[in-house]
């Protein structure tokens, strides 16, 4: 029996400690939560403009463009929920904050938990928990309740690649990134982009594609009603600490647009109005009405580097000249 043990232990010893090897690796490991959490916190006392969402505001967005401190905490995939969290968790931190952007897009009504397995990558570089989920198992170890095993590989298999590819750059992003996001480029205010066009996926079998994983989701959703009751306890939030927000939408290509599904875009706007009116609030709507070009989107619902300049130019003019109690009752634009 004591030779059983001590086979046993030989063979399992070396998977503790390369699990806990594993899971110390992953929690050092930097990535984009980490960066916008940290960054949010180091120029909390300067920001004046928050911008929320999921990939279309964390792409579309470039707070750099704006005449007063703006901050670009929104995330790929990221629901209401994450927005709210993280705004109602800093809150007391941003002294000067006046403006919170907020994303409405095609889906943003119909999803609470972020897509995919971003519950826990976010939970990991932010702490923020989704009340729907346990983290006691993801505590324990990253590497194989966390991540899962599969993804902790490949994201530690990146990782190292990474640093030995560009060992001799003097800067780099050493977190994961969407393709389309160069390397060697640097995220400033928590904003990071796409770079050019991709001018393959610009047809309509690829519009089709996108727009159907869209309408599945929505389709099969049930929890508008939690996401509205999440948005109201933002704006609340915000507007009882003296903070305006606003809805903004950002550009999507033409193209793609005309395949959207227009029952949906009634719903959407027929909720954007009630939430105008019910709150006060202004939203500015560039989904549709634009006059971006090709040469300013990544892909025909996310805009590149700069389309986003554009873009948050754009909605600075707005804020500018922005004056309240005249707009109240237009609502939706």
């Amino acid at each position: 029996m004591k030779l059983f043990f001590k086979n046993l232990l030989i063979f399992v010893l070396p998977l503790i400690i390369s699990v806990i090897i594993m899971d110390f690796y992953l929690a050092n490991m930097n990535s984009l939560y980490k960066e916008k959490a940290e960054g949010l916190t180091k120029h909390a006392k300067n920001i004046e403009i928050l911008i929320l969402g999921n990939s279309h505001a964390a792409r579309g967005v470039d707070p750099s463009s704006f005449s007063t401190y703006a901050f670009n905490i929104a995330n790929v995939g990221q629901s209401i929920y994450f927005d709210k969290e993280l705004t109602i968790q800093n809150l007391k931190k941003l002294e000067k904050l006046k403006y919170v952007l907020i994303s409405l897009d095609y889906h943003t009504f119909y999803f609470s938990n972020q897509i995919g397995e971003r519950d826990m990558w976010s939970y990991y570089g932010n702490g923020i928990k989704h009340p729907s989920k346990s983290y006691k198992k993801a505590n324990i170890s990253a590497f194989i309740f966390g991540y899962d095993p599969r993804v902790s590989f490949s994201l530690i298999k990146k990782d190292l690649l990474n640093k030995w590819k560009f060992r001799n750059h003097s800067h780099f992003l050493d977190f994961d990134t969407e393709i389309g996001v160069l390397k060697t480029d640097t995220i400033i205010k928590g904003f990071i982009s796409f770079s050019g066009t991709k001018p393959t996926i610009f047809t309509q079998k690829h519009y089709t594609i996108t727009i159907n994983r869209y309408n599945k989701l929505i389709n099969n959703s049930n929890k508008k009603e939690k996401v509205l009751g999440e948005l109201d306890q933002l704006i609340t939030t915000l507007q009882k600490q003296g903070v305006t927000p606003i809805f903004f939408s950002t550009p999507t290509f033409h193209d793609y647009n005309s395949l959207l599904d227009t029952k949906i875009l009634h719903k959407n706007k027929s909720t954007a109005e009630i939430l105008c009116k019910k709150y006060k609030i202004q939203f500015l709507d560039y989904a549709r009405q634009h006059d971006f070009t090709k040469s300013e989107f990544y892909n025909p619902d996310h805009l590149n580097k700069k389309g986003a300049k554009r873009f948050a130019e754009i909605l600075n003019s707005r804020l500018i000249i922005l004056d309240l109690p005249k707009e109240f009752e237009k609502g939706p634009e």
